[in-house]
């Protein structure tokens, strides 16, 4: 056995084809195996080059003292937005990574297994996520220069949207399934409420809770990352008086569609202060005002395919001639890219499904996502300030791909090289341009039938095995 194992071994050397078999038996899974390691390799390096401008690296170093791990915080961090960069992508696919980046260093590689990897991730600090979620976003405010949309207002667009994520008992315990569910067939589901700036799409701040938490309740712990004198834009979930009233004791204004409740005519009214429900507390409940004035005006909607055809706007702006009835209705009609911004985050990203298995990894992978969508933006705006096109005609989903196929290749050690890619890098994006289609009208219908099984209504260990037909094999369906 031996004997045959040695001229088995110098038969691969001598000659590495066996004679009359073709090539594409032996070579071509060894060539893409190896150029599949050298991208990994490049691609780690590459998006810390790429991606690493945007924010101080003192944000990621490792603390005195620490332990020389396989897995140390900065490359832990790369490994985590590699991931949440591609939509579900394994953890395995993140490991390979490190393996293909450590071995094209000639390090250490760590092993095969993700419970490292794992652990490492359960380890990075959420106030370093969070310092470096803000640090991006820092970054996108000081270099936005564009115009304000409403009379030199910044405007804000808020909405909420759920997240669903693997059906643990941690994760039910800390975020229950729907109440229309039946134990054992549904998904915990998180309700979040994001804060966006309409001109530039960047995530400003976002807020999380159980699904029983009402979007607007949850958009209370946003309004501290309102500015006086901004604009907040929003949908009629948000048109509460006591948001509303809150809003206006900071110095913000509103543009909200009105609660379908309210049958307020076109014009200005008073209204007063309703009665404290459960949701707000009582000192904060007794420090605002006694009544606000608020402007309402109606429009109709002649667009093919919008399901609205009448819609009341309620803003506490009440000077008609400053803020005329056309410019808040046009103003109202861009609502509907915060609905293209969460669709960037959850189809795009992935977060319409986190993956992790606990309630802490669940955060994490939520200020993951964030971070990498900001990222995103923040390379569309450099491309729209580099070659003066508008960022809101740059593509979301083209950026993502060409920031992870051209990070293959900013891993060079020469400033100079990865400078001249990243502006090539910048040309491309800008030139990749969305065609401008207002009022774009298509039917809300799916083409692709979805496969033909039934739901899960009982728990899957309790569900009766499916009973298999086996079909007659006849001699001639084998010919």
């Amino acid at each position: 056995m031996k004997a045959t194992q040695c001229f088995y071994n110098n038969m691969a050397i001598k000659q590495l084809y066996l004679n009359g078999f073709s090539h594409h038996l032996c070579g071509s899974a060894s060539r893409n195996k190896a150029s599949e390691l050298a991208r990994r390799a490049c691609e780690l390096g590459g998006l810390s080059t790429l991606a690493g401008r945007f924010f101080s690296n003192n944000l990621l170093a490792s603390a005195p003292g620490s332990r020389n791990r396989d897995f140390p915080l900065l490359v832990t961090f790369w490994a985590f937005f590699s991931q949440v960069l591609t939509r579900n992508a394994s953890c395995r696919a993140a490991v390979a990574g490190v393996q293909a980046w450590r071995a094209s260093r000639n390090t250490r590689m760590p092993s095969d297994g993700t419970s490292a990897y794992c652990q490492a991730r359960s380890r990075l600090p959420l106030d370093c996520l969070r310092a470096i979620f803000t640090a991006i976003g820092a970054w996108i405010s000081k270099h936005d220069s564009g115009d304000a949309l409403l009379n030199g207002r910044i405007v804000r667009v808020v909405d909420g949207t759920g997240v669903s994520m693997p059906d643990t008992a941690a994760n039910r315990k800390k975020w229950p399934c729907a109440g229309n569910q039946k134990p054992g067939c549904g998904f915990p589901v998180i309700q979040l409420a994001g804060l966006f700036c309409l001109q530039s799409g960047r995530l400003i701040k976002f807020a999380f809770g159980s699904w029983k938490e009402r979007e607007s309740v949850l958009a209370r712990q946003l309004v501290g990352w309102l500015g006086k004198g901004e604009v907040l834009l929003a949908d009629r979930g948000f048109c509460g008086w006591g948001f509303m009233a809150l809003l206006q004791r900071k110095g913000v204004d509103v543009v909200f569609r009105l609660q379908q409740f309210r049958k307020n005519r076109p014009g200005r009214h008073v209204w007063e202060k309703p009665r404290r429900t459960e949701s707000w507390g009582k000192r904060l409940w007794r420090e605002l005002p006694a009544q606000i004035t608020v402007r309402i005006l109606s429009f109709d909607v002649h667009v093919k395919g919008f399901r609205s055809r009448r819609i009341t706007l309620c803003t506490s702006l009440l000077d008609s001639k400053a803020y005329p009835d056309e410019a808040l209705i046009a103003l109202y009609m861009r609502r509907w890219k915060i609905e293209l911004f969460f669709r960037d985050i959850k189809t795009t990203l992935g977060l319409d499904v986190v993956r992790c298995q606990t309630p802490a990894m669940v955060e994490k992978e939520i200020w993951m996502q964030a971070i990498a969508y900001n990222t995103v933006r923040a390379l569309m705006l450099e491309a729209a300030l580099s070659h003066g096109v508008s960022v809101e005609r740059l593509s979301f989903k083209g950026t993502v791909d060409m920031m992870r196929t051209w990070a293959g290749c900013m891993h060079h050690d020469k400033p100079g090289i990865n400078k001249h890619l990243l502006s090539e890098l910048l040309l491309a994006i800008a030139s990749e341009q969305v065609p401008l289609r207002p009022c774009r009208a298509e039917p809300r219908c799916r083409k692709r039938r979805p496969k033909d099984y039934q739901y899960l209504t009982k728990p899957r260990h309790a569900m009766a095995p499916f009973k298999l037909r086996r079909k007659k094999m006849t001699t001639s369906a084998l010919i």
